[in-house]
């Protein structure tokens, strides 16, 4: 179902965190929202689908999150849930690849919680200070560590061939004892691939605990989260990493990624994500609206916690012209979902 909802080739606007779990009055609070340009979208597209998360126990929720998961849908790459080789799509060459983000690991009343690692700011030279600390390591484990960006690495090793890992926007936020690697089989049956990586954490959570670069520092960097994990299929075809714009030939075009929602939902500041929901009618609907007047047909993708929607453009029905005019759409039915299980 979810491959075929993007069985047209259109131009894909894909909004993560788009979609609220709301509790209590919160659905009220949506239902009052006037986003204008939202309510003429939704008047005049047809929803093709829904995809909801299957997750498979032990898990709480799939590994990786229903915005990559409809990124990963509309470009024709094969659904591997916790393998979506986000790395060995930036890697220089081909192989298998993960990527290493160094996070902050909160303590707090018993329960560790994944920080999310934007909040580090980490400059150049700080990560060149710890990546030659840390790189040594890693290759004693047959992993060779490549620069990115500041706080982020690349990793190369057949170890990440197969090793399913959780998506660091499904964890940030989180308590992360459900979603360490080899979460999805339990802590008795862990791959050696997943020992590995848990052990190598611990290593370098000791490392960093005295390490001088945390010495001045509000928020300190004590551990890593290792994503992105796979090897890039021999007949797909890949685009930029953050599915922003295409870097190399796609299959079907790479969704524009709008990640307006994303800092107010992971800090669960809902008045924050509603003035930014605010901008995204404004700044992108309202264009999208016009694309479409303009004879381009569109799709747009809602995306929350545990689901994905997905609208494409059409000429309202006059079933919907009816229904606007003594009926019109309460956003909450659409934007508010239920929440998901910690």
């Amino acid at each position: 179902m979810p491959f075929e909802m993007f069985d047209s080739p259109r131009p894909t606007t894909l909004l993560p965190f788009s979609l609220w779990s709301a509790q209590g009055p919160e659905a009220g609070v949506l239902a009052q929202q006037a986003l204008p340009h939202l309510r003429q979208w939704l008047m005049q597209s047809q929803r093709v689908g829904v995809a909801v998360d299957a997750p498979v126990d032990p898990l709480l929720a799939t590994l990786t999150p229903p915005h990559e998961r409809a990124w990963a849908h509309a470009v024709g790459w094969p659904l591997v849930d916790g393998g979506l080789p986000w790395a060995a799509q930036a890697a220089p060459e081909r192989g298998d690849w993960a990527f290493i983000s160094l996070c902050n690991w909160h303590v707090s009343n018993g329960q560790v919680t994944l920080g999310d690692p934007v909040h580090l700011a980490l400059d150049a030279d700080t990560d060149a200070v710890l990546f030659n600390a840390m790189q040594p390591f890693f290759a004693e484990d047959g992993i060779d560590l490549l620069p990115y960006k500041p706080g982020q690495w690349l990793a190369r090793s057949p170890l990440f061939a197969d090793l399913r890992t959780a998506s660091l926007d499904r964890v940030i936020g989180r308590n992360i004892d459900p979603w360490l690697v080899g979460c999805e089989t339990g802590a008795e049956r862990l791959s050696p691939a997943a020992q590995l990586v848990r052990r190598l954490q611990n290593e370098m959570q000791m490392l960093l605990y005295t390490h001088p670069v945390n010495d001045h520092r509000r928020l300190t960097i004590n551990s890593f989260w290792v994503h992105g994990t796979g090897t890039l299929p021999i007949d797909a075809k890949a685009a930029s990493v953050d599915a922003s714009s295409a870097a190399k030939p796609l299959a079907y075009p790479a969704p524009t990624v709008v990640q307006t929602l994303r800092s107010s939902a992971l800090q669960q500041d809902f008045i924050g994500w509603l003035e930014a929901w605010h901008s995204v009618d404004a700044e992108v609907i309202a264009p999208l609206l016009a694309r479409v007047a303009a004879g381009e047909p569109q799709r747009l993708v809602l995306c929350g916690e545990h689901e994905f929607q997905v609208y494409d453009s059409a000429a309202p029905s006059l079933w919907q012209r009816l229904r606007q005019r003594f009926a019109p759409i309460s956003l909450d039915t659409v934007l508010a979902v239920a929440p998901l299980k910690d």
